[in-house]
């Protein structure tokens, strides 16, 4: 049987620690949160740089994925997974067991993102009425992912059925993310689709100037953009190669939970995006350690506003990197009743979207996994740092105590959309 799916990524994990002298040193991990959840993280940040990198290809696209979105619905998956499949699951998302998965500082992130003023986080889990999901894991992702299950038929109605989830998803999202599921993407072999959901709403400590400023696109051509300006001293600093800058957004005193926004910048004609890309992946606490920690002067200081959106679909990069049984028949006897009778996951796609202008961001992301049977230290700033992006850049979307990436991506053209 050939079943076709559609797995919409969303939300994204990214961290750091505003208190230690360098970007992203090792925070300790919340009371029952699993420290190797930076390795977790990792992964999905490798799989961001496969689609990025890929993106990016000197053509100028934008990218922006939600590595937070893919661990949570690849965390549910790997709820109703067992034996080989959960081993290679679990070892893509950096965790030695089912309960220490659950434990990771990004899911205990999920948990509270409904209660925080600038987030909103859903997921939910539909199945075929042909099949029955088993109560042990419904009872999982409903305690630790606040999943809802629902029983649909994709066999008479499976367009009905695509859009409830799209609906779902929408509802979520603030109707940032209208259409997760595209047609034709589940059909009468469909047995489980899988979604989460996850919306972002910041405003800077401070707006910013707006001007118009050029900006070098790939390709040799130059482009004039709206861009935020300041005289004001942000947190920057300067690495070999590169430079961050650290926007921090408003966060509720009450909250427990702070987000920021990292922009890396590389040097002109020395380091390319690939190249932090790859800087990223080649350890956990990259970004950690290359956060600016406190503010300097700044002098000629521009950032592009940006507006895009992007897809991309995920399965052959989770190959890669070692997960490979879970798209193979059989190893989710956990999930649903009678045995798991072939059940693999078809594709994996993830969308999300991103809107930065001088106020702050919105951003939104959604993941649906569709399942069926077949088959080194900073330089000491001048006095005056400026940082003017005005070439190819890595954003992300942070937050601090949990060092969640919820949003990572670079921006190749301002005014691509």
């Amino acid at each position: 049987m050939s079943p076709i799916g559609r797995f919409v990524l969303f939300l994204t994990l990214f961290a750091a620690w505003r208190l230690r002298s360098t970007l992203f040193a090792e925070a300790p991990p919340a009371p029952g949160v699993d420290s190797a959840s930076a390795i977790g993280n990792a992964s999905c940040v490798a799989l961001a740089r496969e689609a990025g990198v890929r993106a990016e290809g000197g053509s100028g696209r934008n990218f922006v994925i939600s590595p937070l979105s893919i661990h949570a619905a690849l965390a549910m998956v790997a709820a109703g997974a067992r034996g080989d499949t959960l081993r290679e699951l679990l070892g893509f998302l950096g965790s030695s067991s089912l309960d220490a998965l659950h434990r990771t500082a990004a899911t205990e992130l999920v948990g509270r993102l409904n209660g925080i003023a600038q987030t909103s986080f859903a997921s939910g889990v539909w199945v075929d009425r042909r099949w029955a999901l088993r109560p042990e894991f419904t009872g999982t992702i409903a305690s630790w992912y606040n999943a809802t299950a629902e029983s649909v038929d994709f066999v008479s109605g499976a367009e009905q059925a695509r859009q409830r989830v799209n609906a779902f998803v929408a509802d979520a999202t603030n109707k940032q993310i209208l259409e997760v599921l595209p047609p034709g993407s589940v059909n009468s072999s469909t047995a489980v689709v899988l979604a989460n959901a996850l919306y972002f709403k910041g405003a800077w400590t401070q707006p910013f100037d707006v001007s118009t400023a050029p900006f070098h696109i790939p390709g040799g051509t130059t482009v004039h953009v709206p861009s935020m300006t300041t005289s004001e001293s942000q947190h920057i600093a300067v690495y070999p190669g590169f430079r961050a800058l650290k926007l921090p957004y408003k966060n509720g005193v009450q909250q427990h939970a702070e987000f920021y926004m990292l922009i890396l910048l590389p040097d002109r004609d020395t380091v390319s995006l690939a190249d932090l890309y790859d800087k990223a992946v080649s350890t956990p606490e990259f970004f950690k350690t290359h956060t600016p920690t406190g503010k300097v002067p700044v002098g000629r200081f521009m950032v592009p506003k940006f507006n895009f959106t992007s897809e991309f679909e995920a399965s052959s990069d989770m190959r890669k990197h070692g997960v490979t049984r879970a798209f193979e028949s059989g190893g989710f006897s956990g999930m649903v009743t009678g045995g798991d009778k072939g059940l693999a996951i078809t594709t994996v796609h993830h969308k999300a979207t991103v809107e930065v202008d001088e106020v702050g961001t919105v951003a939104a992301a959604a993941t649906a996994v569709v399942m069926g049977f077949g088959s080194a230290g900073p330089r000491a700033p001048q006095d005056l740092v400026d940082f003017v992006a005005d070439r190819p850049f890595l954003f992300a979307v942070v937050e601090e105590g949990t060092d969640a990436v919820l949003f990572l991506g670079h921006v190749a053209n301002p005014l691509a959309h």
